[in-house]
């Protein structure tokens, strides 16, 4: 049995303004910039109650996004709406993300984050300034101008129960690591997330399709300590990717694993 499926990497802008807007690219990494769907408030963490802010804000709209990722999800709005169809992941940044943290490692149940499928306005929301306590702590902006094709992976090889491939074949299709679209995560022994689907008259083990990986602890260690990437949030216990339920398209988990 085959379990090749191409993955997509991230082209990123040449530059990104402190101020940038997703406009038609196909992604905003970190920033200040957030698009929430009409009068809808500002998202919040389950854990401490303050402000959670963008990790991940992915134009399901733009054509910037490959086709073989948009028709994936469900209702996908064309480009040039009032409103567009993003993927979007908002994380707590109470000091250290102490509250991400603390509930991915235990619990899910926390709410210190938002992973959804969301048709939001196009214009950005103005931050929310509570007197006499600081705003959110953003992160570190940087915009993904679309996605190149990359090689096509298999499974990792934690989950190769019952495969046969060659060394040579799975040195070939070998999940990669860091940020990417579809393809196949890389796995640890180890894994926390949400347990089966929540849509009634789910399979009690549903099956997940790999969407979107975000990456590791390992993917940051050559960077030098003044280069900040946003992506260094979710790196604390282990690789952290996005699947999907392939019977309910519209439900998302959000998964880590690692070697704790």
């Amino acid at each position: 049995m085959s379990y090749l499926q191409r993955s997509f990497s991230p082209v990123y802008a040449s530059e990104t303004l402190p101020s940038a807007e997703i406009g038609e690219n196909s992604m905003l990494i970190g920033g200040a910039s957030v698009y929430l769907s009409p009068n809808e408030s500002w998202p919040i963490c389950g854990t401490c109650s303050k402000p959670l802010v963008p990790l991940i804000q992915l134009n399901v709209s733009s054509p910037c996004t490959p086709e073989e990722f948009r028709v994936l999800l469900p209702s996908v709005l064309p480009p040039g709406q009032a409103l567009a169809t993003m993927l979007q992941l908002f994380v707590c940044r109470t000091g250290d993300a102490e509250c991400y943290t603390h509930s991915l490692l235990y619990s899910t149940s926390t709410c210190s984050w938002v992973l959804r499928i969301a048709d939001v306005m196009r214009t950005p929301r103005e931050v929310p300034h509570q007197h006499g306590t600081p705003g959110p702590l953003f992160l570190p902006p940087r915009l993904v101008e679309t996605w190149a094709p990359g090689k096509e992976e298999t499974l990792h090889e934690e989950l190769m129960w019952d495969q046969d491939d060659s060394e040579e074949f799975y040195a070939e299709h070998e999940p990669a690591p860091g940020l990417k679209m579809l393809g196949h995560s890389v796995r640890g022994k180890f894994y926390c997330a949400d347990d089966g689907c929540p849509r009634p008259g789910a399979h009690v083990f549903p099956e997940w399709r790999d969407l979107f990986q975000i990456g590791g602890r390992f993917d940051f260690e050559d960077k030098e300590e003044e280069d900040e990437d946003a992506l260094e949030t979710m790196a604390s216990l282990g690789n952290t990717f996005i699947e999907q339920c392939v019977e309910h398209p519209d439900v998302l988990r959000l998964t880590m694993s690692g070697e704790w």
